[in-house]
Formats: structure tokens, sequence, C-alpha cells
């Protein structure tokens, strides 16, 4: 039976729900399913990552109607309720659309379709901006933050602190805004295409056209793949720290889903080095494993605790990227569920596993080697904390000037410095907020 794009959105918003499932994986896996046509992909696409990523807005819009707690609503009824209202107030549709998520209900859940029609009707009263008026007055401050920003209140105060008030309203949008996505050009293996336009920072970045992305040539050889600037950045500066010297052995510490690797393979196959890339879970190791598929004559995939890296066949490395597991909070455009999923207390163990990770990738390097501690987080408590910590027990480590590193890609970007470390901004450099610290083993 064919279905509609917004029963597929029930679908896909459904695994997201219920499965902890992430919008960019399985959302092409549908519109694949389903061969959907462009204009139906782009459809499914704006409401799939569109309610994922208001859904702190839809939340505290239905709070006001819904006359008991959003948690004991049945799960199909939410997210065609939650579709519903993101389709209504932010994407701006008329109010008839009522019609067609009730229908859907009838079909999916039919005893609440008379529920998801009063509620519905509900939302459709006011405007965006009188549902932002009227949230405005709750009680409680985080509740209006969440209502007035969409993002949870313990993000934006990490983000002020870090950049200060006067910004925070243009990263707020930046993330509330889909991003155009960013494709790589693996070295070695293709070029940005001449009628593309090019990114700012990385020699090999370029936005994609508008159209079915996988269409893009070398795309289904691997040659080409989507990867966010900063992310090119962070294997660009490991790379471009120092000369390459034939048959170095690298080591991709955390690696999965193999983006990172396959860069840094490209960089190294003309030196006739390794790549050793390493993903402790299974799963995210099959996705390495394909990722460096062009790659595999130089390149070894191994799937063990990076706390035990200075124990790794090939130790010690020439080159360590650490792209340590951390709340992701700076990846918010391009993953709009994430920021519902982490609370501040996961944190806690999330920089002691940093701080181990950072400390047994020092181990595994050679004498006068590098290694390049990134996160998608601009939390203090993520970046400069934990190297600092780290650093205080070792007396065999310096510290890079990052920012200087990448001048010498010869880039026009202003304001990336953070001390001797380069910080990335959705906002100022239209990239994930990533951070990147290279460091030396001195001893």
């Amino acid at each position: 039976m064919t279905r509609t794009p917004r029963e597929i959105a029930c679908v896909v918003t459904a695994d997201i729900r219920a499965n902890d499932a992430y919008a960019n994986i399985v959302l092409p896996r549908a519109i694949t399913q389903h061969s959907l046509s462009t204009r139906d992909a782009a459809d499914v696409t704006a409401l799939t990552y569109g309610c994922a990523r208001w859904q702190g807005f839809v939340d505290s819009v239905l709070g006001l109607i819904v006359d008991r707690s959003l948690s004991t609503v049945d799960g199909e009824v939410i997210d065609i309720i939650r579709l519903g209202t993101f389709e209504l107030l932010i994407d701006g549709a008329p109010s008839h659309v009522v019609n067609e998520w009730v229908n859907i209900a009838k079909r999916r859940t039919p005893r609440a379709s008379g529920f998801v029609n009063a509620t519905l009707r509900a939302v459709s009263r006011l405007s965006v901006d009188e549902w932002r008026d009227e949230l405005s007055h709750a009680p409680d401050e985080d509740a209006v933050t969440v209502a007035l920003t969409n993002h949870p209140a313990w993000i934006v105060r990490s983000f002020e602190r870090e950049l200060g008030a006067h910004e925070i309203g243009e990263l707020i949008a930046a993330n509330n805004t889909p991003a155009i996505p960013t494709l790589v050009a693996l070295p070695g293996l293709a070029e940005v295409p001449r009628s593309s336009q090019r990114g700012t920072l990385s020699p090999y970045a370029f936005y994609a056209d508008q159209g079915n992305i996988s269409l893009h040539a070398g795309m289904k050889e691997g040659f080409v793949r989507v990867q966010d600037e900063g992310s090119q950045i962070a294997a660009l500066l490991l790379a471009q720290v120092a000369e390459i010297r034939p048959n170095q052995v690298w080591l991709d510490l955390c690696a999965g889903p193999g983006g990172k690797s396959a860069l840094l393979a490209a960089l190294l196959t003309p030196h006739s080095g390794t790549l050793v890339a390493n993903e402790p879970s299974d799963h995210r190791a099959t996705l390495v494993r394909q990722s460096l598929r062009p790659f595999s004559a130089n390149t070894r995939v191994m799937s063990e605790d990076g706390r035990d890296a200075r124990d790794f066949a090939g130790a010690p490395f020439a080159r360590v990227l650490v792209d340590a597991p951390c709340s992701g909070i700076g990846a918010l455009r391009r993953r709009p569920e994430a920021r519902w999923r982490k609370r501040e207390d996961d944190l806690i163990g999330l920089t002691v596993l940093q701080g181990q990770l950072l400390d047994a990738a020092l181990d595994a390097t050679e004498v006068n080697g590098y290694v390049a501690y990134v996160t998608c987080s601009p939390d203090t408590r993520e970046t400069v904390d934990v190297i600092d910590a780290t650093l205080a027990g070792r007396d065999d480590v310096e510290v890079v000037d990052t920012g200087a590193v990448f001048d010498t890609l010869g880039t026009t970007a202003v304001d990336f410095r953070r001390g001797t470390a380069v910080q990335l901004w959705p906002h100022r450099h239209n990239t994930d907020a990533m951070f990147i610290q290279l460091l030396r083993r001195t001893g």
C-alpha cells in the first residue's frame, strides 16, 4: 500500500521515539524503501527533522492543551499530534491539514482520532507567536527557556558560558535552522565539482546541490560522502600539524561511524602509511569497515576498549585522533533529536571517560608524535577541563598552537581561536561546534 509523506513521517518518528534511532540513519532508509519522489522525500525530511528539532516547543504547546502528562499519551498518538503541531505552527500549514492528520489517526490508532482532532484544532486557534507569548508566562524559568529557544535550559546555559549573552541568539537561531548538507571529496579519489559551491574552511568540502544527495557523482563508490566541514577540519589539522613521513601508522581511537577515518586514510595513502581505526561498538565498527572500503589495503579496523590503546598492535602511533564520546550538543543542526536525549548529569560519566581516553591516547603515541583531542561539544567541562586535568598529571606533553596550524590551511575564517585550541561554531563558521586541540608527546 502506498503511504503518504505524512504517514512515512509517522513511521520514522516512531522509530526515533521508541528505539532511540538516529534520524539521519532511519530517514534515508525509509525514503529508499518507499521509492519516494524528490518532492515526497523533501516533505518527509522536512516533517521528520522539523518535528524532532522543534519537539521542545511543540511539547510546550501541547502541555497547555492536553489535560494530562504527555508521557501518558500513547506513543503513536503523540507522534501524530507532534507532527501535526509542527506542521501547523512552525511549517505554517493551513488549518485544514488537521483533517489529514485525523485521517492518519483513523488508520493508525482509530480510537484516538477524536482526541487528535480536538488537540490539533486547539493548536490551530493561535499563531506561533501567540503561543510563544502564552508560554513566556510559565512560572518555571527553565520551561520558559525551552519554549522560547527550543533548547533544553542546561544547553542554553552552557552556550552562554562559552559565548556570552550577546551571541546566544545567533547560535540558537542557527541550531534551529536545517543545515545544507556538506560533502567531502576524498583526496586522491574525487575532486570538488566545478559547478558546486565550495566550502569555506576545508579544501575538500562542497555543498550539496538540490535533489537526491545519493545521486552525486562518487557517492555510490564512497569517494564522495556527507561530512560536516568541522569534522573535516579535525582530521585535516592532525594531518597538517607536521610533515607526514613514509610508512607512518596512525590511530583513530573512537572511529565510528568512520567519516574522519576515511579522510585520514585518504591523506595517509600517498605516504604508504597505515590507519588503524578502533571502534568498541560492533555495530559501529561495521559502519567503519564500510566507510573504509576504498582504503582496505592500508587500513585495519578493530573493536577494543579505547582505554587500552597503549596495548594496541601497532603502538606507539605517529598520530592519534581522539574524537571522544561527548554530549554532542555542538551538532544540533544536523542531529535534531540529540538535544532532547542528553541530560546535564550525563556529562559526569562522559568527562571521566574522555579523560581516560585522552590519557590512553597519549600513552599510545610515539615521542614527537601528535594527538588531536576533538569533541562535538563546546562545553568547557568536556573540552578545556578534560585537557587541563589530564595534563596536570603528566610532564611529557606539549600543547600545540592549533590555531596556527589552522592558519596553514589558508582559511579566511575569523573568531576560531579558543586559547591554544580551535573552536568552530554554527553561526560563525557554518559548521558543527567542533572543539580541536593538538598535543605533542615529548617524552
